[in-house]
């Protein structure tokens, strides 16, 4: 029997830290297979179904030192199996108060018998997602036909993506925007939108899928959020490569976007706009705090 006493604590306690934490919007994980991602020309908007012409699906090679893509060259070609996801929180005192607000809210749910939130995100606006591999008995990035490796417990950081978590103000740029690409009618609904700020993949791991598969799950983050939209910059420098590469990714141009992106006249990239990702692979692992 639990005493009284534990649920005063907890309930106190949750008054306390659960304000930490944005609301979830999804109850339940939806889950698919990677090889039935795609169903026809349907795409998931945030809980939304619209249509989108397929993404280019030609292999292109990126080597711009901030995002990878999958390649031909020898190297492994990761999927979400071989990744933990870690989403945390800018700076190492807020992080470190948030794992002890999470923990009391997985105690809650121990002693209430209540679902673990699928995902929790840092009030604050921004957070973290941090790529980690196993270490594995054989070298990472050459073995890439060796299906039996075996993992320790050590796990190596191979990528850092930082991106907003809420959705920002409606605008008309976004909601001409959804219409122009996705033909939503305009004004049907105000579109909600969240930001990649940066992706970074370290030298060793590029060409190796984790940007791609870092891209999946900030867009199931942010439809988890209740985001229907990631928009991003995205600047080559003119080389049009990384551009190309987010268009595999089912990323597509938003020229209106540019003077509200901070970027007219693609001074500092092309802004480029996608639909958040309802569903997620099986595989995937994300570990909030």
């Amino acid at each position: 029997m639990i005493s009284p006493l534990l649920y005063i604590i907890l309930f106190v306690s949750n008054i306390l830290f659960i304000d930490s934490f944005l609301p979830s919007k999804y109850n339940e994980l939806k889950i698919v297979n990677r090889k039935n991602r795609h169903t026809g020309n349907n795409i998931h908007v945030a809980g939304r179904v619209t249509n989108l012409d397929q993404a280019d699906e030609s292999s292109i090679k990126i080597d711009n030192g901030n995002v990878d893509s999958s390649s031909s060259d020898g190297r492994n070609i990761l999927t979400h199996e071989d990744i933990v996801w870690k989403l945390r929180a800018p700076g190492l005192l807020k992080r470190l108060w948030l794992r002890f607000a999470a923990n009391i809210i997985r105690l809650d749910c121990f002693v209430f018998r209540k679902n673990l939130p699928t995902i929790l995100c840092p009030k604050g606006g921004q957070a973290l997602l941090e790529a980690y591999v196993r270490d594995t008995d054989s070298n990472n990035t050459k073995n890439s036909k060796n299906k039996n490796k075996k993992h320790s417990n050590r796990l190596t950081k191979v990528g850092r993506f930082g991106f907003t978590t809420e959705s920002g103000a409606p605008v008309q740029q976004i909601q001409d925007t959804v219409h122009d690409i996705y033909e939503i009618p305009a004004n049907t609904y105000m579109i909600g939108c969240a930001a990649i700020i940066y992706m970074y993949v370290e030298p060793e791991y590029r060409c190796s899928g984790v940007g791609s598969l870092a891209l999946e799950a900030i867009g199931f983050i942010h439809a988890v959020q209740g985001v229907d939209f990631t928009v991003l910059v995205a600047d080559d420098n003119g080389s049009g490569k990384l551009v190309n590469w987010y268009i595999k990714n089912g990323y597509s141009k938003a020229p209106k976007l540019q003077d509200l992106l901070g970027s007219p006249n693609a001074i500092h990239g092309t802004s480029m706009i996608a639909p958040s990702n309802s569903k997620i692979h099986q595989d995937c692992t994300i570990k909030w705090w």
